[in-house]
């Protein structure tokens, strides 16, 4: 009989009706608190610290909910006409709830100034706080509207209010921190893009302006926020300094952290289907919802896991896709023989770092075939991103014999068989004709203008 589990526990029909909303927006909070100590892997934040920033930032759709009743007494509100919904979704949503959580900001980095003492810290703490105002927001629309969107609201609300404040964190900060572009017209930028991406997600979901579709304008919105979130992260990681590229190779691995909750999300939703409609319906619907959200939730677990790592690097933060269609045979996916790739390094070109700066041995796959007498000593030296992202490692190759050192661009392995004697990873040998060519236009440089030498594996001494 349904609801004979919560008997034991003498809890009233409205307590149980809030305790789906009260576990669904702690694990949704859990998530993104479980992901932000993962990434931050270098100079890790206390977890006290933590949840005083999430504490404000719960605190500050107060200030939105005030804001909102002032724009009502002025008229300015939804009233169905396409040009006013928009400017209001823009500068009553967007506007509004981006200084709100600014606010919470401001607070968060005054009572937390001594604990911030890498880049990333104001990405962390500012995501936070944001975390915090959707969390509230959460729980107030699973009170009143029920708990079957918990998963939807968990993996892109959370994630919109998250990467919408680290925009205007980033621009605010990108001076101070990285010496880029000038420090008030990055902050008009960072906010004004924040709050116009804001605006728009809401006003695709809201309006049906190209029919059944106008949700997809929202998705590319979210998708693109994503990748643009994960490219801040690329930039304050690689400028700590903390940095450490054998502690980093762990970050490979967030997807198992959002996979671990999103899973968790999901059987609380389907308790609530369970409890209020029958098991029946509520298999249909979170079987419905996990279709509906589960090629978003693969983009999202796969890019925010991948990183672009390289010390002192500096990326521009570009608006692209966080999947394109690659031809130079590191695809994650084909689909209808299209070769797909998310955007950053991937597990198998993220291992190479394990060995940057360390005495290493370069081992031919097929030593009857090398160029090689056998294993040679060598050193990684430096690391590119060659055009579409290809990973490519200056390698430098030290000859026992009287041979000169020679010097090589080493290719990760992606496809077949990556891993020799599964310990060591696999790459393929490359040199470059013209390598003071390839000193100044690497970014530029396609792996098909690399010749293949031969495939070798790596091992430390």
């Amino acid at each position: 009989m349904r609801g004979d589990f919560f008997l034991p526990l003498m809890l009233s029909p409205n307590q149980i009706y809030l305790l789906f909303p009260v576990c669904g927006a702690v694990c949704g909070a859990l998530l993104w608190i479980n992901f932000f100590q993962k990434i931050d892997i270098l100079e890790p934040e206390r977890l006290r610290d933590v949840m005083l920033a999430f504490c404000i930032g719960f605190l500050t759709p107060t200030i939105a909910l005030w804001t909102y009743r002032g724009l009502d007494s002025i008229g300015f509100d939804f009233n169905g006409d396409l040009f006013n919904d928009l400017m209001y979704s823009i500068f009553g949503v967007g506007l509004t709830e981006e200084l709100s959580k600014l606010l919470g900001v401001g607070i968060a980095f005054f009572l937390l100034k001594k604990r911030i003492n890498e880049p990333i810290d104001y990405l962390i703490f500012g995501g936070i706080v944001a975390l915090g105002f959707s969390i509230r927001e959460n729980f107030i629309y699973y009170s009143n509207y029920g708990s079957l969107v918990i998963t939807g609201r968990t993996l892109i609300s959370c994630l919109v209010h998250i990467i919408n404040t680290s925009i205007c964190v980033y621009g605010i900060y990108r001076f101070k921190i990285f010496q880029k572009g000038n420090s008030y017209l990055n902050s008009i930028i960072g906010i004004s893009i924040a709050v116009a991406s804001h605006g728009l997600f809401d006003f695709f979901l809201t309006h049906q302006i190209i029919g059944f579709f106008t949700p997809f304008l929202a998705t590319i919105v979210y998708l693109i926020g994503v990748n643009f979130w994960i490219q801040m992260f690329n930039n304050a990681i690689n400028y700590s300094p903390f940095f450490n590229y054998t502690k980093l190779f762990s970050t490979t691995k967030l997807y198992q952290t959002i996979l671990l909750w999103y899973g968790v999300t999901v059987v609380i939703e389907f308790a609530y289907a369970n409890f209020y409609n029958g098991f029946d319906i509520a298999v249909s619907k979170t079987l419905a919802n996990i279709f509906k959200e589960g090629i978003l939730l693969t983009i999202v677990a796969l890019r925010t896991s991948r990183l672009k790592i390289s010390k002192r690097k500096y990326f521009p933060v570009k608006i692209q896709s966080p999947i394109y269609i690659t031809r130079n045979g590191d695809e994650d996916y084909k689909i209808l023989g299209i070769p797909l790739k998310i955007r950053g390094e991937n597990e198998k070109e993220f291992r190479f770092l394990e060995y940057m700066a360390k005495d290493i041995q370069v081992c031919p796959t097929s030593k009857q075939n090398s160029i090689f007498k056998g294993n040679q000593k060598a050193r990684l030296l430096k690391k590119y991103f060659l055009k579409n992202d290809v990973v490519a490692y200056l390698i430098e190759i030290y000859y026992q014999d009287e041979t000169p050192n020679q010097i090589y661009l080493l290719k990760p392995k992606t496809s077949g068989i990556t891993i020799f004697s599964g310990l060591y990873p696999i790459g393929t040998l490359m040199n470059y004709d013209n390598p003071s060519a390839f000193q100044k236009g690497q970014n530029n440089l396609s792996i098909k203008d690399l010749k293949k030498i031969e495939e070798v594996y790596l091992k430390v001494l």
